[in-house]
C-alpha cells in the first residue's frame, strides 16, 4: 500500500503536534449563552485532547471508536488531526488525508470508469488511519452519499482482521449532519464514533491579533 503523507497535504507535522499544542489559545471563561456549554473552551479542548490520546493508545483495539470532530472553522480540528496523525505514523501505521469533496469525486470517477487508478479506492478503504476533512463541503447527491456510506461501513468492519480507524472533521453540527446525510450514515457515526464538539473563538485570529 502506498503511503501519502506530505507537508503540502497534511501541514507541517514538525509544528502541528502535541508538543506545540497551546491550550492558552482557548478562553478559560465559562459563557453558557455564547458557547451553549457549561464549561470553558479551554476545559473542552482539554477533554478532547484526552480523547485524542485515548484514541491513539487504543488504536489497535478493533472495538475502539473512531473520531468525529465538529465545530466552526479556526478551532483546531485540523491541527488536532495532524497531532494524532504524527503519533499514528510513529507507531508504523499508514495514514491518508483526504478532503471530503476530493475523495468522493475521485471515488465516483473511479466507479464510473473515468479513471482506472484503483489505488484511489483501495487506499481509502484499507489505510490504517483515514482522515476525512471538511465533510459537508462536497456537492451532495445520492451517488456520493452511497459511496460515503460504503466507506464508513467498510472501515468499521475491520475487514480481514485489519483494524482501520477514521477521523472525520466537519463544520456541520449534529443536527445539520442528520439533515444532510441519511439516517444509516448518522446511526453508524453515532454508534462507532466519539463525537467531539469544538467551540470557542477563532484561534487563528488570536494568533494574528492577540485576541
Amino acid at each position: 500500500m502506498i503511503l501519502i503523507l506530505i507537508n503540502q497535504i497534511f501541514g507541517n507535522l514538525d509544528k502541528e503536534n502535541f508538543d506545540n499544542f497551546d491550550l492558552s489559545l482557548y478562553s478559560d471563561q465559562v459563557d453558557e449563552k455564547k458557547y451553549n456549554a457549561k464549561i470553558s473552551p479551554r476545559k473542552n479542548i482539554e477533554n478532547i485532547k484526552q480523547i485524542a490520546h485515548n484514541f491513539i493508545e487504543d488504536f489497535n483495539n478493533p472495538d475502539g471508536k473512531s473520531l468525529l470532530f465538529t465545530g466552526n472553522t479556526g478551532l483546531g480540528k485540523t491541527f488536532l488531526s495532524n497531532c494524532i496523525a504524527k503519533e499514528i505514523l510513529a507507531m508504523g501505521k499508514t495514514v491518508l488525508y483526504q478532503t471530503a469533496p476530493i475523495m468522493l469525486d475521485n471515488i465516483v470517477d473511479y466507479k464510473f470508469g473515468k479513471t482506472d487508478d484503483s489505488d484511489i479506492y483501495d487506499n481509502v478503504m484499507n489505510v490504517d488511519l483515514l482522515i476525512i476533512d471538511d465533510l459537508g463541503a462536497e456537492t451532495c447527491n445520492s451517488i456520493k452519499i452511497t459511496e460515503l456510506t460504503n466507506i464508513i461501513n467498510s472501515r468499521i468492519l475491520n475487514q480481514n482482521r485489519h483494524v482501520t480507524k477514521t477521523i472525520i472533521s466537519t463544520n456541520l453540527n449534529v443536527n445539520n449532519l442528520l439533515a444532510t446525510y441519511n439516517e444509516r450514515i448518522f446511526s453508524r457515526l453515532a454508534m462507532h464514533y466519539s463525537f467531539c464538539r469544538f467551540f470557542g473563538d477563532d484561534i487563528r485570529l488570536h494568533k494574528v491579533f492577540g485576541k
